[in-house]
């Protein structure tokens, strides 16, 4: 059976007659006949019964009856939730960055979206920080937030920021005498990351491997305030973003030096499939996400 079958079905039994459906579902009664004939067919039994000039249901109807009504209705209902989807009434937006402390912009601009878009949730996935473009790809995101693009027909990116990340040492360190630090400086240091492995770092990626400086230890952290505290105690360096660091420029037990002449910095990109169907609200937090994240 079809969507049309079970149409016509709701329809003359509200009707009581193919004459009367015909106005409603647009069709001619011929048209009308032969569907109900179609569908008796495919069934193996009648479907109406004719009691004085009026279609009757059939048992079998009545059956046919109580699922057509289930099933329009509930088709009914998918179209409304896709309308209100489109027209940005209700909705998800799950999001990842490639930072594990990247998200220190986030209620600010919650505050302004919610305004708009009370109904739509915004669902941040921390799970996904490691690979937030596979995520994307596979479907289980909506927006990754990346400083490094892949060259993917079906992603396409907008830029949002520039941050520039720095070296953190312990007060009286060597390093503090310098202007800045080169490659050669890394070696033989303990570095601390958020996470492995090291070839994702941007100070590993695009410093100290090109250069083939070798590292004593690679030691992953991912809760700053601890990686802070090695520092302090003088267990090993760490890189990160001047944003991310203002919370602890306070003490004077660490002190921070750039990474090479021009700094070592990276561009930030809000990633998401390359598709035209999305709602009104969508492309409002896409365009304001481009506009309130600052991660200086």
């Amino acid at each position: 059976m079809e969507i049309k079958h079970l149409k016509l079905i709701e329809t003359v039994s509200e009707e009581g007659s193919l004459t009367k459906a015909v106005d409603k579902l647009f069709l001619t009664q011929s048209a009308l006949s032969h569907q109900l004939k179609e569908m008796e067919t495919q069934l193996g039994t009648q479907i109406f019964h004719r009691v004085n000039k009026k279609l009757v249901l059939t048992g079998a109807g009545k059956i046919v009856l109580k699922s057509a009504k289930k099933i329009l209705r509930e088709i009914d209902d998918t179209k409304l939730e896709i309308k209100k989807y489109i027209s940005g009434e209700t909705g998800i937006i799950r999001l990842a960055t490639e930072c594990y402390t990247c998200y220190h912009w986030v209620p600010s601009l919650l505050q302004q979206f919610n305004f708009e878009f009370p109904k739509v949730d915004i669902r941040i996935h921390p799970e996904y920080t490691k690979d937030p473009l596979k995520a994307l790809l596979n479907g289980k995101i909506d927006l990754a937030i990346t400083c490094n693009p892949i060259d993917d027909p079906n992603i396409k990116y907008k830029e949002l920021s520039i941050d520039e990340q720095v070296a953190v040492v312990p007060e009286g360190h060597s390093w503090t005498k310098k202007d800045y630090v080169t490659a050669e400086d890394f070696e033989n240091q303990t570095l601390f990351i958020y996470d492995h492995p090291v070839e994702s770092t941007s100070v590993y990626r695009n410093l100290i491997e090109p250069a083939g400086i070798k590292l004593k230890d690679v030691v992953a952290i991912q809760l700053t305030e601890a990686t802070i505290e090695m520092v302090k105690a003088g267990l090993g360096i760490k890189v990160m973003a001047t944003w991310a660091l203002k919370p602890y420029l306070s003490s004077n037990r660490i002190a921070t030096v750039r990474v090479t002449k021009n700094g070592l910095h990276r561009t930030w990109y809000v990633a998401m499939l390359n598709k035209e169907d999305t709602p009104s609200y969508f492309e409002y937090f896409v365009e304001h996400l481009c506009l309130n994240c600052s991660l200086e």
